[in-house]
């Protein structure tokens, strides 16, 4: 185990000794296993789960996200200007 020094702004340090606190552990304890949980988690896989589980609209019910975001993609004036520069 390796030892670290952060810098924590005094709210954040605040809410830290608070949950630590309620749940029973240690500061450092807490942090471990946020630090653990975010690092194993898959940002993607995340977002994918999140927008799965919401109800569409039932304007865009029959249209396919990637489509849908191609669609915004060629026709945004700052994408066009960008590609070119």
């Amino acid at each position: 185990m390796h030892r670290t020094q952060i810098y924590l702004q005094d709210s954040l340090h605040d809410s830290l000794k608070t949950r630590a606190r309620s749940v029973g552990v240690s500061m450092s304890e807490l942090i471990r296993r946020t630090l653990e949980k975010d690092i194993q988690s898959d940002p993607v896989s995340d977002a994918r789960a999140y927008f799965d589980r919401l109800n569409p609209l039932e304007s865009f019910a029959g249209t396919s996200s990637k489509a849908y975001v191609q669609q915004i993609r060629s026709t945004s004036r700052l994408l066009r200007k960008a590609e070119k520069s």
